[in-house]
């Protein structure tokens, strides 16, 4: 009976979760969603048999997850913005989007089935823990949206860091009678291996002026993929150097000099605000331990000295 009412309660909780979810989403117009069809159903083909084979179960569960978050995706102008925000975090994939959404909803249902089957599994009574579910489903939907922007953060701070670096062998490149596009393409690969968030940046503005984009649109792009604050004043000076004509060269040092300033203040500013932090843990765990090393022998002794008197009256 009680393995029913889970069983009934987990199927409760995954449609109110489905509906939420599906009620939220916009959906896309039908042109979309035909073409979205047609174009899944090219892929699919375009598979061969010998691969569905020899395919792992890796590769299905991804195609599963790329199926359902194709199913749940919604209009363009969202997946938009998501796409934004994953290129942010370094996935670039065209199935970024539908992975996403995939995950979600994985998550969103395979946590609460994951923790009615342990329990069936330890023999725990099911009917005390239904609440755990509905707080695992909205777990397993809201945490993707966290780590992502955890990523982004992590990922724009490897490039603020590396940014210093990379104009350095841009002026060296630019110095030593490389145009824009050759220097921009040779520090991606000097920086591969020391900086690789900022080298695959950098690769991809490079392959997509060689593509046929225009140099400021490919720069703006650069600018917008990144979200640093300091990459999008070194595009807006390439574009405004190369639409004056002025040297590159010596836009690039003065770029590079009042970058290291702009590093140098922050890490002062870093510094200052340092002291500021250090008393919330001096004051509730070290200053205690401080106060029981140096008054708890006095304190004992005069307890003993008390309890003494107290004897002898």
């Amino acid at each position: 009976m009680a393995t029913a009412i889970a069983v009934l309660t987990f199927l409760t909780v995954l449609s109110l979760v489905l509906a939420v979810y599906y009620a939220l989403a916009p959906q896309a117009p039908p042109v979309v969603e035909r073409l979205e069809q047609l174009k899944e159903r090219q892929t699919i083909r375009g598979i061969s048999s010998a691969e569905e084979r020899k395919a792992p179960w890796g590769q299905w569960a991804r195609r599963f997850i790329q199926l359902v978050g194709q199913r749940f995706s919604s209009t363009e102008r969202s997946n938009g913005t998501l796409r934004r925000r994953l290129m942010r975090a370094g996935f670039y994939g065209e199935m970024a989007v539908a992975n996403y959404n995939g995950i979600r909803l994985a998550l969103a249902v395979g946590l609460p089935l994951v923790f009615t089957v342990i329990l069936t599994l330890l023999s725990i009574p099911i009917v005390g823990m239904m609440f755990a579910l509905p707080v695992l489903a909205v777990m397993g939907l809201f945490a993707p949206p966290l780590v992502l922007d955890s990523m982004i953060a992590r990922r724009r701070e490897r490039i603020e860091r590396s940014l210093a670096d990379a104009v350095d062998l841009m002026i060296a490149c630019v110095e030593a009678g490389l145009s824009i596009n050759a220097a921009i393409l040779r520090v991606a690969q000097e920086l591969k291996t020391a900086h690789p968030d900022i080298a695959q940046e950098l690769h991809l503005c490079a392959l997509e002026i060689r593509a046929g984009k225009p140099r400021d649109e490919a720069f703006r792009a650069l600018g917008e993929r990144t979200g640093v604050r300091d990459m999008k004043a070194l595009v807006a000076m390439l574009i405004q150097t190369e639409r004056f004509g002025t040297s590159i060269a010596r836009a690039l040092r003065v770029f590079a000099d009042s970058l290291r300033t702009k590093r140098r203040q922050r890490a002062e500013e870093a510094a200052a605000k340092t002291t500021i932090k250090l008393i919330f843990p001096l004051v509730f765990f070290i200053f205690p331990a401080i106060l029981i090393v140096l008054l708890g022998p006095g304190l004992i002794r005069i307890m003993e000295t008390i309890g003494a008197l107290t004897v002898k009256k």
